[in-house]
């Protein structure tokens, strides 16, 4: 008897185990199917939202054309001029809202096993651009902008371009326009939009992270920090050899790994790297560098350009030196290189300032490509200074002296 209930109850444990382990799968198929209609909802309405305020933009769009259409007769060109700036300013507003908005929550919500989804910008930040350009077909411009005049302080008019920062999100063009004070904003087409000067003390270097302009004020031994609108959020710095002290800084990039802003601190011969908060972090390069220009950051290293020979310094992101390239002097073909930007593939677009020309290095230094020579016309330079590349692969072009262009290739 004591054996056959054993058996019994042997039987009702195989029974219930079993049942356990059917409902344990059930409930964690419920549970998938549960995380899977929540997902599928969430980019269901990321579709919408963006559909909506896509609707929007061209309604806005439509409203720009019409106002244009309808206020040509009505209005002096100044007027124009005004309205269209402020209509183009809320565009830009709503597009780059629109954009950080799915975005971030792209980035917090929408996660398949245990990892976020990255979207493009996180595989290539804005400083490693995402398209290769074919440079060997870049002879003439595809695109030539900029007024100019005998005082070229007028919207739209450079003097002395010094640097040039594409934001990635709109595409819209920015320029340290140095001896006018001010930073100007154009499409990515060359159009003029709108300009700040808040706080300007000859403009020098200028980068932009997702919602942020930083800008080096070279007499002004300082950096100022803006919102996208050109809003000035911050400034700090004087002249000196301190943690927040620089001595006419130059080039300024931020990093799309930790937001950290990289600034050249040209005659304290060092790479100062302060926080987004424009605190204090570190130094780079002290007892290395002869006179930084220029620095690029991207996820996995830090390139700095020097007037030295040799005049590029590769360090990781624990800022090891890694390389040293020489791109300078006879053999090399360059000529003071001033500035530059870097590509997916880590190739170098370098602006070659005293040979009025734009030279293209692999990322082991050698020259694959060159393009220009001194001018002033379509496709000629006259010392050439800020370069970048926008998400399309153009390169964009800004001389300091003459002829202040901005030119596409």
């Amino acid at each position: 008897m004591a054996s056959v209930e054993v058996k019994r109850n042997f039987v009702q444990q195989l029974k219930e185990s079993r049942q356990k382990i059917q409902d344990s799968f059930k409930r964690s198929h419920e549970s998938l199917q549960a995380r899977e209609s929540n997902l599928l909802s969430l980019i269901d309405q990321i579709e919408k939202d963006y559909n909506s305020k896509a609707h929007k933009m061209n309604k806005l769009v439509e409203a720009l054309n019409h106002n244009k259409l309808m206020t040509l007769d009505t209005l002096t060109d100044n007027e124009l001029s005004e309205t269209h700036q402020i209509i183009c300013s809320a565009i830009d507003k709503k597009i780059t809202e629109l954009t950080a908005e799915i975005d971030s929550r792209d980035r917090q919500h929408i996660k398949l096993n245990g990892q976020t989804n990255k979207s493009h910008t996180d595989t290539f930040p804005p400083q490693v651009k995402p398209v290769v350009p074919n440079y060997k077909s870049k002879q003439l411009p595809t695109a030539y902008s900029c007024k100019k005049s005998n005082y070229q302080k007028s919207s739209g008019e450079l003097n002395d371009a010094r640097s040039v920062a594409v934001h990635y999100l709109t595409g819209n063009i920015y320029i340290a326009d140095e001896n006018n004070n001010r930073v100007q904003i154009f499409t990515g087409k060359g159009d003029y939009l709108f300009m700040f000067s808040e706080n300007m003390n000859n403009p020098r270097g200028i980068c932009i992270s997702q919602n942020n302009v930083f800008v080096t004020q070279h007499s002004g031994n300082c950096i100022n920090k803006y919102d996208i609108g050109g809003k000035l959020i911050k400034n700090v710095g004087s002249r000196g050899k301190g943690k927040i002290q620089f001595n006419e800084p130059y080039g300024i990039d931020v990093s799309d790994r930790n937001s950290n802003i990289y600034v050249y601190d040209s005659n304290n011969k060092r790479v100062k790297i302060l926080t987004e908060e424009l605190n204090f972090h570190s130094i780079l390069g002290e007892g290395l560098l002869s006179y930084p220009l220029d620095v690029k950051v991207t996820r996995d290293r830090v390139i700095v350009i020097d007037d030295s020979d040799p005049c590029m310094f590769v360090f990781n992101s624990d800022h090891v030196l890694t390389n040293r390239m020489i791109t300078k002097g006879v053999g090399k073909q360059t000529n003071f290189p001033i500035c530059f930007d870097i590509d997916r593939e880590y190739n170098i677009i370098m602006s070659d300032y005293y040979n009025h020309c734009v030279c293209i290095f692999n990322q082991k230094g050698e020259q694959i490509h060159k393009f220009g020579k001194e001018g002033q016309g379509i496709g000629e330079f006259y010392h050439p200074y800020g370069i970048a590349l926008d998400n399309a692969g153009h390169i964009i072009v800004v001389c300091q002296k003459d002829n202040n262009c901005l030119q596409f290739f």
